[in-house]
């Protein structure tokens, strides 16, 4: 194996056992405990519940960083990240009953309660006071 392989193989290792949220810090088990009894429902909440961290963390970063804190509404951060989330899940709702209803029947109620999952929050409030989520530099 060369080192590259090697080093990639222990970044996952570390995001997937050390460093996860549900394991480690018991963010967002609700959900994970709601579908994880068939494997297709756990893999499609997974990649939900990841699209919507991914794009809410960037976003509210952004928002943060060009509208909140430039003029001093910073205290308005957790109403407006749980704005943005909210706004994300509808989208994944609503892509996931027009292009795979079978998976929106499944998730049932699991989807929606994405908007109310600490870890989501949690991620994009950490995002914004430990690192830049760009460079990863505090």
């Amino acid at each position: 194996m060369n080192d590259v392989l090697k080093g990639l193989l222990a970044i996952m290792f570390t995001m997937i056992i050390t460093e996860n949220y549900v394991l480690v810090k018991f963010l967002g088990i609700c959900p994970f405990l709601g579908v994880s009894k068939k494997l297709n429902s756990a893999v499609g909440m997974s990649i939900a519940v990841i699209f919507v961290m991914v794009i809410a963390s960037a976003t509210t970063y952004a928002i943060n960083s060009a509208l909140l804190i430039p003029l001093g509404l910073e205290y308005m951060q957790t109403i407006v990240f749980i704005l943005v989330i909210a706004a994300l899940v509808q989208l994944v709702e609503f892509a996931l009953k027009k292009f795979v209803p079978a998976l929106h029947k499944t998730l049932g109620i699991y989807l929606p309660l994405i908007t109310t999952n600490c870890a989501v929050l949690g991620v994009t409030l950490l995002n914004i006071t430990n690192t830049n989520p760009i460079t990863g530099q505090g």
